[in-house]
């Protein structure tokens, strides 16, 4: 009797063993649409898909989930088998894991705030500047310099327009701003040879000085609506960025040299961007539209999707003939109107 149950119980453990081995171990993330952790499990575009797949390869599995900036850790170190999660294929990633046919097509996208509508108060705040009282203050400067130098010059010779006293400094100013603004009012005027060559030369140099101060106060009313707007990824450069660690989008940035904060989670990355932390979220469109939509900061924020950087996601794996075998039937279910009805059901965008 007691060797009948060693024996069982090596058969048992045996047969553990193999249907633990047969158990494919998938990790996934909270990235909706396409995964979306609820109360009772997991549903999304993704966990559909590879119900579907491990229906056809007829295997057991196991999910186990991580954060997104971790579930190349659990691929690294052996923890999980594959990752269901919608990783982006680089140039990086693809030297260390095998990727599958991509079962969806995306593109870099960024999170900024929309416009306040406060016209007046952004007017106000833009026009009584630093940068505007430096162009008013050089703009008197030069104004005073002239006008001193034209007094002096002509306060001998052309005292009856330039008073001799203290109260031609006005004379001279008055001229000068006159002068400079083109009016043209002609109550005073140089009459000495050397007033009048200096004339020619304020002449001149009001139409630059003027043309100057116009983009200074241009410059200064626009600045702030010009750093709220980000037209594109160049603009980033000049803004403060998120995004989440270890991600496709995390991987751009690093190879365009743009400086960014990290983030655990898209809605970290949103709620940052809404309380002026970041000026810009950036990652990818399908799954930042999903949460900016959803979020209770949509009314104070959009997405700006970008032609510059395609994203391709793929079920990834370091066993090459796991990832064959999972090609072969998914494959036909992207092509399928399957897919389009999945991608549908969860509000994502179908691309061809």
């Amino acid at each position: 009797m007691k060797h009948f149950l060693i024996i069982t119980a090596a058969f048992l453990l045996l047969f553990l063993n193999i249907k633990a081995e047969d158990t494919i171990r998938v990790g996934i993330s909270d990235t909706p649409p396409f995964i979306i952790k609820t109360n009772t499990g997991y549903k999304g575009a993704c966990i559909d898909m590879w119900q579907s797949i491990a229906d056809s390869l007829n295997v057991a599995f196991l999910y186990y989930e991580y954060p997104l900036s971790s579930i190349t850790n659990a691929l690294d170190s052996n923890d999980i088998d594959i990752a269901i999660s919608p990783l982006t294929i680089t140039s990086n990633r693809i030297k260390k894991y095998y990727f599958s046919q991509p079962y969806y097509i995306t593109s870099l996208a960024y999170a900024i705030r929309k416009d306040s509508g406060d016209f007046w108060g952004s007017f106000l705040s833009d026009f009584f500047s630093w940068n505007f009282f430096k162009a008013l203050f050089s703009l008197f400067s030069i104004i005073f310099i002239f006008g001193i130098i034209t007094w002096l010059m002509e306060r001998k010779k052309n005292h009856s327009q330039f008073r001799k006293d203290h109260k031609g400094l006005g004379d001279g100013i008055w001229w000068s701003a006159v002068t400079m603004s083109t009016v043209g009012y002609g109550d005073k005027s140089p009459r000495t040879a050397a007033g009048r060559i200096l004339a020619i030369i304020w002449m001149f140099t009001a139409v630059i000085v003027i043309s100057s101060f116009t983009a200074s106060i241009s410059s200064s009313l626009t600045v702030h609506r010009l750093k709220s707007r980000i037209n594109n990824i160049d603009d980033l450069r000049k803004v403060n960025v998120g995004t989440i660690k270890k991600t496709g989008s995390s991987e751009f940035l690093n190879q365009y040299k743009i400086y960014y904060k990290n983030f655990q989670t898209v809605n970290e990355g949103i709620d940052a961007l809404n309380s002026c932390y970041i000026d810009a979220f950036v990652f990818d469109d399908a799954v930042l539209s999903y949460f900016v939509e959803r979020s209770y900061h949509k009314d104070n924020v959009q997405v700006i999707p970008s032609a510059y950087f395609k994203e391709y996601f793929s079920i990834a794996s370091k066993d090459q003939e796991l990832i064959n075998q999972i090609n072969y039937y998914l494959i036909s279910y992207v092509d399928s109107p399957v897919w389009i009805n999945e991608l549908d059901k969860y509000h994502i965008k179908y691309r061809d």
